[in-house]
C-alpha cells in the first residue's frame, strides 16, 4: 500500500504550521502571498488530497454551492453551468444544481429545505429567481451569501449582469436600417427582468425611427423552442404580416425558423428573424441566427467566483459586482426588406 502524505508532511517540508497549511487549503484570507505559494508547492510535491469531510468539520464548511435555476432553455443554462463549474475547479468547492419552479406554492419551503439538507455555504439565484424578492428575503435568513445573475436590483453586494436593453436597442436600429418597419416582436419570458429590458430596447429604437408597434405584432412568449413556434403561427398567418421579427432569445428564433421552413417562407428574402444570447442553437441551425451575444458563461463563472471569495473572507480583493458588455453577431438570418 502506497504512504499518503499528511498535512503534518506539508507542514514540515513548507516550513509552516499546520494551521497555515489548513488556512491556506481553506482559501482563507490572511494568508501571505509568497507563504501560499510555498505551501501549494509542497501540496503539489507531496501529492498531498484534503479530506473535504474533515475540512467541513473544522472549519464549519461544506465546501458546497448551490446553483438554483428556473429556465426553459437548456443552452441557457448550460452556460450557467460550465461557468460556475470552472470557478469551482480553481477551489476546493463543488456545485450543486436545483431546479426551483418560481411560480411553485411551495418554492420557498423546498428550496429552504434544500440549502438546509445540503448545508450550502452560499447560492447562485439565475432569471427569473433573482427576481423572487420573497424568495431572496426567505434565503437571506440563512445568513449564507448570495450571488445573483442578471437581477433587476443593482443594490446587491454580489452579482453579474449585461447590458440587454442596450443590445435589443443596437439589434433593432439594425433590423431597421436594412428597411424594416413592419417588425414583431416574441418577449421572453414575463417574469424575467431580462425580457423586460430587451423589450424596452425593442421599443426605443422603434419610437426613436418613428415606427409604431402594432398591438398584434407584440407577442408574449418563454423563452423556449415551442413558444416561438407557436407564436410563429399566430403571427405570419395574418394578412399584413410582419417583414421581420425580434425574438428575446435564441430558442424562439430556431422556433420561427423551424416553422417558416415547414410553411414555405424564405429567410431572409420573404422574413428576417433574429434572436438573442448567441447561443449553439444560433450557429448550428440554418439559416444561422443574427442575434446579440451574451458572455452568459462568463458572467456565471464570475458569479460563482465572487460568492467564493465572500464565503473564505477573501472578498476585500474581489469586484463583486460586474456588467459584461453584449455584441452584436450578425449572421444569414437578417436580409433586406422585401420590395
Amino acid at each position: 500500500m502506497s504512504y499518503k502524505s499528511t498535512i503534518k508532511d506539508v507542514a514540515f517540508d513548507a516550513g509552516v504550521s499546520i494551521k497555515t497549511v489548513s488556512r491556506v487549503i481553506n482559501n482563507e484570507p490572511a494568508v501571505a502571498k509568497a507563504t501560499k505559494t510555498l505551501v501549494l508547492k509542497s501540496i503539489k510535491k507531496l501529492q498531498f488530497k484534503p479530506n473535504k469531510d474533515a475540512q467541513g468539520l473544522r472549519s464549519k464548511k461544506s465546501f458546497l454551492i448551490g446553483l438554483l435555476y428556473d429556465n426553459p432553455n437548456k443552452y441557457y443554462l448550460s452556460d450557467v453551468q460550465s461557468g460556475s463549474l470552472k470557478a469551482c475547479s480553481e477551489t476546493n468547492y463543488n456545485l450543486v444544481l436545483q431546479e426551483c419552479k418560481n411560480n411553485s406554492a411551495n418554492l420557498i419551503t423546498k428550496v429552504i429545505n434544500f440549502i438546509n439538507l445540503a448545508n450550502l455555504n452560499g447560492v447562485i439565484l439565475t432569471p427569473p429567481l433573482s427576481d423572487n424578492n420573497k424568495l431572496i428575503q426567505a434565503i437571506e435568513t440563512l445568513r449564507i451569501p448570495i450571488s445573483f445573475i442578471a437581477p433587476p436590483n443593482k443594490s446587491f453586494e454580489i452579482w453579474s449582469s449585461a447590458t440587454d436593453s442596450d443590445a435589443a436597442y443596437a439589434l433593432t436600429n439594425k433590423i431597421i436600417a436594412m428597411g424594416h418597419s413592419n417588425i414583431a416582436i416574441i418577449k421572453g419570458h414575463k417574469d424575467h427582468s431580462a425580457s423586460k429590458l430587451r423589450y424596452q430596447g425593442f421599443c426605443k429604437s422603434l419610437e426613436e425611427h418613428g415606427i409604431k408597434l402594432n398591438p398584434t405584432n407584440e407577442l408574449q412568449g418563454n423563452f423556449s423552442f415551442e413558444s416561438g413556434y407557436k407564436l410563429a403561427d399566430q403571427v405570419l398567418k395574418k394578412k399584413n404580416r410582419p417583414t421581420a421579427i425580434f425574438c428575446s432569445n435564441d430558442s424562439m428564433a430556431a422556433g420561427v425558423i423551424k416553422y417558416c421552413y415547414q410553411k414555405g417562407i424564405s429567410i431572409p428574402d420573404q422574413l428576417s428573424v433574429t434572436g438573442f444570447d448567441d447561443s449553439m442553437i444560433a450557429q448550428e441551425i440554418w439559416p444561422s441566427i443574427s442575434t446579440v451575444r451574451q458572455p452568459v458563461e462568463k458572467m456565471a463563472e464570475h458569479a460563482a467566483k465572487s460568492l467564493i471569495a465572500k464565503i473564505g473572507g477573501d472578498d476585500s480583493k474581489q469586484n463583486l459586482t460586474k456588467t459584461f458588455k453584449s455584441e452584436l453577431i450578425l449572421r444569414e438570418s437578417l436580409g433586406k426588406a422585401p420590395s
